[in-house]
C-alpha cells in the first residue's frame, strides 16, 4: 500500500502509502489491534485529516498492487506540491519486484508532476533482524543503492531526484517522526514558522520549540536547531498526559462525570486547560474512532481552549512547558528550569507568536480565493516580521 500527499492552497495532501501506519497515527488505533483488525486494502481509498489550518491533509491509500495501465495519474499526482510515499517492508527481502514497481511509479509520477516529492519508508525495521542500528543502516544502504539503479535504468540520472529514506516502525515514535517530516515538506508557511520559532528561542533562551498537531502528534515545524528524537519522544508524551487528564477534570465543572465521559467518547479526543494563576487542569483522550479533539462548540464544551497549558519538570533541570496557539495547535518548549523563572515574559513572548500565527492562519483561509492568492506569500511575511519585531522588543 503507498502514500502519496499534494498541498492545495489551504489543504496539504499526500498518499500514504501503508494503511497500517494511517490507523496508528491518524486513527489512534494499538499498533498490537492492527494485526487482526485491519483488512488488505482492495481499492484507492482517500480519508480527510483537517485538525487546523496549518495540518490539513488528504490521505489516499493505494493497495500494494496498485499499478495496473488504469491508474489515474493525473487525479492523484496532478494539482499542485505532492509527496509520494512508498513503504517498503524491510523484512520482505529480495526487493527486487517492489523496487520496479516504485520505479515505475516514480517515472509516471513525474510525468504528470515534475515538481513531486518522493520518500521512502523503510518500515518494520523492529524484529529480530534488526536488533541493532548497523542492521538497519545496512538495509538502508541496500535499497538506496537497488533505488539508484533502478532509476538509471529507467533514464533518471542520479541527482535528478530528490528521495528521502526514513527507517520506521508503527511500535516506536519513528513513523510519527517521518511522517512529521512528511507534512513539514508540504506546508507553505514552513520558512515562516520555523522564523517564528527562531526567535522565540533565542529571546526566551529555550533550548528546543516545536508546534504540534494534537491530535496526530506530528510535529508540523520547530526551529532550526537539532531535532533529538527524544525530545520530541518527551513532548508528545507530555501531550497524551494533557489530553488523558484533561479529559476528566479539564471539562467545564457544571458537566457531572457521566456528561464528561459521553463528551470524550464523542469528540475521540478532549484537552487541557490552565487558568492564568497557573494552576494547571488537564484534558484527555478517549476513544479510538474520531480524530476530533473537541472544538468551540459551546453545547459540545471541549477541555482544549484559549488557556490550555501545561507545566513538566523533569529530573534533569529541564521543563517541558505546553501552551495552545490555535485551534488543535499546542507549542511544547523545552527550557532549563533557570531560565523558566521569568514565566510571564515566556508567557507574553508565547502571545506575541499566537497573534502571527492567527495572521497566518487568516491569511491562508484568503488564500483559497483565486483573487487573494497572489498576495498571500507578501502578507504571510508581514505578519512574521510584526510578531518576531515585538519579541526582539521584549529581550532588550
Amino acid at each position: 500500500m503507498h502514500l502519496v500527499g499534494k498541498c492545495l492552497k489551504t489543504h496539504t495532501h499526500f498518499l500514504l502509502e501503508h494503511i497500517t501506519a494511517q490507523h496508528v497515527v491518524f486513527q489512534k488505533m494499538s499498533p498490537h489491534e492492527t494485526l487482526f483488525r485491519l483488512e488488505p486494502t482492495l481499492s484507492l481509498e482517500r480519508s480527510l485529516v483537517d485538525h487546523t489550518t496549518l495540518c490539513r491533509f488528504t490521505i489516499q491509500d493505494f493497495p500494494g498492487d496498485y499499478y495496473g495501465e488504469d491508474m489515474p495519474e493525473q487525479a492523484v499526482f496532478a494539482g499542485g506540491p505532492t509527496s509520494l510515499i512508498f513503504v517498503v517492508d524491510a523484512q520482505d527481502e529480495p526487493y527486487d519486484l517492489v523496487l520496479q514497481s516504485f520505479t515505475s511509479v516514480v517515472t509516471r509520477a513525474l510525468q504528470v508532476n515534475p515538481q513531486i516529492t518522493v520518500e521512502v519508508f523503510i518500515n518494520k525495521v523492529d524484529g529480530e533482524l534488526f536488533l541493532s542500528d548497523e542492521s538497519k543502516y545496512d538495509c538502508r544502504r541496500d535499497i538506496m543503492t537497488q533505488v539508484t539503479d533502478e532509476l538509471n535504468d529507467a533514464g533518471i540520472p542520479d541527482g535528478s531526484l530528490a528521495i528521502r529514506y526514513h527507517l520506521t516502525s508503527i511500535y516506536d515514535h519513528s513513523i510519527y517522526e517521518a511522517l512529521s517530516r512528511v507534512v513539514q515538506r508540504l506546508i507553505p508557511q514552513l520558512p515562516t514558522l520555523e522564523n517564528l520559532l527562531n526567535v522565540l528561542t533565542a529571546t526566551c533562551s529555550m533550548e528546543k520549540a516545536y508546534l504540534f498537531d494534537v491530535v496526530s502528534k506530528l510535529y508540523i515545524s520547530t526551529d532550526s536547531g537539532p531535532v533529538d528524537m527524544q525530545s520530541v519522544e518527551l513532548c508528545s508524551d507530555m501531550i497524551d498526559v494533557v489530553l488523558d487528564v484533561s479529559g476528566i477534570y479539564g471539562l467545564p465543572s457544571s458537566n457531572n462525570s457521566e456528561s464528561a465521559a459521553v463528551s470524550a467518547n464523542s469528540n475521540g479526543t478532549a484537552s487541557s486547560s490552565t487558568g492564568e494563576d497557573g494552576n494547571e487542569e488537564k484534558a484527555a483522550e478517549n476513544g479510538e474512532g474520531d480524530n476530533e479533539v473537541g472544538g468551540g462548540d459551546p453545547e459540545n464544551p471541549s477541555a482544549y481552549d484559549s488557556e490550555t497549558a501545561s507545566v513538566i519538570r523533569l529530573s534533569n533541570g529541564m521543563v517541558l512547558y505546553l501552551k495552545e496557539v490555535d485551534t488543535m495547535l499546542a507549542l511544547v518548549c523545552i527550557t532549563r528550569a533557570e531560565n523558566f523563572n521569568r514565566r510571564s515574559l515566556i508567557n507574553y513572548n508565547i502571545s506575541c507568536l499566537k497573534q502571527a500565527l492567527g495572521a497566518i492562519v487568516d491569511v491562508t483561509n484568503l488564500s483559497t480565493s483565486p483573487d487573494a492568492a497572489a498576495s498571500t506569500t507578501g502578507k504571510t511575511g508581514n505578519a512574521s516580521s510584526r510578531a518576531q519585531q515585538q519579541l526582539v522588543e521584549v529581550a532588550e
